[in-house]
């Protein structure tokens, strides 16, 4: 699991939690599941939001999901998202 806030082997920006916009989130974690907590949503109704703390970043999805539960015992929002393009499996694609 790597925390977003884990200081072994990490550059000192790391070291702290810091508030980050989406575009600075994907620069920073490309291609990667980012937990993010405290975050600011711009409106109900669509993923827009103004910036969040990234609480841990992980290769995998599966992988996030402990980041997730932790994150619950501090934060009451914490969401996971991914921050490359999505492929969907050719089947569900199809139309009828």
């Amino acid at each position: 699991m790597m925390l977003a806030n884990d200081t072994r082997n990490a550059p000192a920006t790391m070291n702290a939690l810091e508030r980050l916009s989406w575009e600075e989130i994907c620069r920073r974690y490309p291609d990667e599941w980012v937990v993010m907590a405290e975050i600011e949503w711009v409106n109900d109704t669509d993923f827009e939001f103004g910036t969040a703390l990234v609480l841990a970043h992980h290769k995998t999805r599966k992988e996030a999901s402990p980041s997730v539960k932790a994150g619950f015992q501090h934060y009451t929002e914490v969401g996971s998202f991914f921050t490359g393009r999505l492929i969907f499996p050719a089947h569900e694609r199809l139309v009828p």
